[in-house]
């Protein structure tokens, strides 16, 4: 089975039965001029990496070095930006957003850790074989979960940006560390001071820490 690749304004690489570190946010909590400012970039970077890796077998690489140093920027700017929908903190679209993680990972994939803030959502999982791809998956989630909470709110219109971020996880430390980062950001955020104490937080109970 061969790696599944695909480019909307990011490049996303999706090996079947791979482990993702995905994030993603409400359509409005990065200011539109710092997407722009992003994907043009992104765009270029990306069309120079292609022109210069002939062996596709370096082309993964590449473009996970790129999805980490995008994962940095948007990361930033969701932390510095106070002004944007912070709808996610309501309790029930909050539990909306956890319940439909868990629902997925009954038999799509291992859902290992996810922490639900108040703007954007990390999730770490593992895509199962021979289930639809990890594309597919994304869509139908945010699609139920925004029409759920767009109920709640008692609006239309976008709910979540259209374009998650992700990129493969290594087995080099990686998986611990992003598990840890997960588990950290609320406490980061100055909303806690364990993570414990986040009621958006999810650690699969076979992971000992």
């Amino acid at each position: 089975m061969t790696p599944t690749y695909y480019e909307r304004h990011l490049p996303h690489w999706h090996p079947p039965g791979g482990t993702f570190f995905i994030t993603y946010r409400l359509k409005g909590s990065v200011p539109k001029h710092i997407i722009h400012e992003i994907r043009e970039t992104t765009e270029q970077e990306l069309a120079a990496v292609k022109r210069v890796c002939q062996d596709p077998s370096l082309l993964p690489g590449e473009i996970r070095r790129l999805q980490i140093r995008y994962f940095v920027l948007y990361e930033q700017a969701l932390d510095t930006n106070l002004n944007e929908p912070y709808w996610l903190k309501i309790p029930e679209i909050g539990q909306e957003i956890f319940d439909s993680l868990l629902f997925i990972g009954k038999e799509e994939a291992d859902v290992w850790a996810f922490c639900i803030m108040p703007n954007h959502v990390h999730v770490l999982l593992t895509h199962k074989l021979q289930q639809r791809p990890l594309y597919k998956l994304l869509q139908s989630h945010k699609g139920f979960t925004a029409r759920q909470c767009n109920k709640i709110l008692g609006r239309t219109g976008a709910f979540w940006q259209d374009e998650s971020y992700d990129h493969v996880v290594r087995k080099d430390g990686e998986f611990e560390r992003i598990v840890q980062y997960i588990l950290q950001n609320p406490v980061k955020a100055g909303m806690v001071k364990n993570w414990t104490d986040w009621p958006l937080t999810f650690l699969h109970p076979s992971i000992q820490l």
